[in-house]
C-alpha cells in the first residue's frame, strides 16, 4: 500500500520504520526535513507537505507534538485534508484534546474522508519493536481499513466507537503516569533525606503488591541522574493540562492531577522541559 506518515520525533520515527520493514511505500512529511534521513535512506519518499502526502496515499498517520501542529497539519494550509481525495484516511496517533479529535473527525467527515484517533500507550522502545497498547476511536469502516497498519504499531488494541472516546482513555493513562512518577519522586526524596538507601526501597516496592514496572525503570534512572528524553517533561505538562481541560468539561474533580500540574510547571519553569518527564524529581531536590 501507498502510505504516509507526518511527524518523525522521537515516536513518530520508529513507528515510520515499522511501515517501511512491512514492506509498503512510505511517504513521508516533517516540520524539520533533516529527521527524514534516516527513513529516506531505507527507501521512504520525502514530501514538501502533508497535502503532498495526502494525493499520493490512500491512508496517513501522523504522531505530533500538540493539538495546535495536529490542527495545522490536517487543516491549515497544505494540510492533510487539503489534499485528500474521497476515501481517504487520517489516522492520529497524537495525544491531543478530545475537543479537537472531535472537530476534526467533522471535518474529515464533511470532504467524504474519514478521520480515526488512535493514540498509543508506550514509549521509544514499544514504537521500536512493536509493543505498544492503542485505542482507536472512529467509524468501523475505517478502522477494517487500517487495522493491519496499526498492528504494526501494537501488541493490543481497544476500540471504541467514538473518537473523543480514544482521546480521554489515553489523557486517563497519562494522568496515571503523572500522578505515578510525582508520588515516586516524592518518596525516593524522602528516602533520600531520611537515611534509607533509595535502591532498598525500590527492591521493597519490586517484592511487594504496590510494585509497577514503571517504579523499576523510571526509579533506577532518577536514582542514576538520568534523565535522557523518552518523553519529553514539557509535553507530560501538556497533557495533564489537556486533563485537567477535559475534566473540567465532564464535571470531574482531579486534585491529584492539579498537584503534579503545578509540579511540572515548576520543572518547566526551571530548565527542564526538554528532559524525561522523570526529572520533575530535580524539583523536589532543591533546598526547601
Amino acid at each position: 500500500m501507498n502510505i504516509g506518515f507526518v511527524g518523525l520525533g522521537l515516536m513518530g520515527r520508529p513507528m515510520a520504520n515499522r511501515i517501511l520493514g512491512a514492506g509498503h511505500t512510505l511517504y513521508i512529511n516533517n516540520r524539520t526535513k533533516e529527521k527524514s534521513a534516516s527513513l529516506e535512506a531505507k527507501g521512504a519518499i520525502w514530501c514538501d507537505s502533508p497535502a503532498e502526502v495526502a494525493r499520493k496515499t490512500e491512508i496517513a498517520v501522523s504522531m505530533l507534538s500538540t493539538p495546535d501542529v495536529l490542527e495545522d497539519r490536517a487543516l491549515g494550509k497544505n494540510g492533510l485534508l487539503e489534499g485528500a481525495k474521497p476515501g481517504f484516511i487520517h489516522v492520529d496517533c497524537s495525544t491531543v484534546s478530545p475537543a479537537l479529535t472531535k472537530r476534526l473527525h467533522e471535518h474529515y467527515r464533511s470532504k467524504r474522508c474519514y478521520f480515526l484517533h488512535s493514540p498509543v500507550l508506550g514509549s521509544v522502545p514499544n514504537a521500536t519493536d512493536g509493543s505498544l497498547l492503542l485505542f482507536v476511536g472512529g467509524e468501523e469502516y475505517a478502522y477494517s481499513k487500517v487495522q493491519n497498519i496499526l498492528g504494526l504499531f501494537g501488541s493490543k488494541i481497544w476500540r471504541f466507537e467514538r473518537v473523543d472516546q480514544a482521546t480521554n482513555t489515553k489523557l486517563l493513562c497519562n494522568f496515571f503516569i503523572a500522578s505515578m512518577i510525582s508520588g515516586l519522586a516524592q518518596g525516593l526524596v524522602f528516602a533520600e533525606r531520611n537515611s534509607i538507601d533509595p535502591k532498598v526501597f525500590l527492591d521493597i516496592l519490586s517484592h511487594s503488591a504496590l510494585n509497577a514496572q514503571t517504579y523499576q525503570t523510571k526509579g533506577t534512572s532518577m536514582i542514576e541522574g538520568n534523565f535522557a528524553p523518552r518523553f519529553f517533561l514539557e509535553h507530560m505538562l501538556k497533557d495533564i493540562k489537556l486533563v485537567l481541560d477535559s475534566a473540567k468539561a465532564s464535571h470531574t474533580m482531579m486534585p491529584t492531577a492539579e498537584i503534579a500540574e503545578e509540579l511540572y510547571t515548576k520543572a518547566l519553569d526551571s530548565g527542564f522541559a526538554k528532559e524525561d518527564y522523570s526529572a520533575v524529581i530535580k524539583i523536589l531536590r532543591l533546598p526547601s
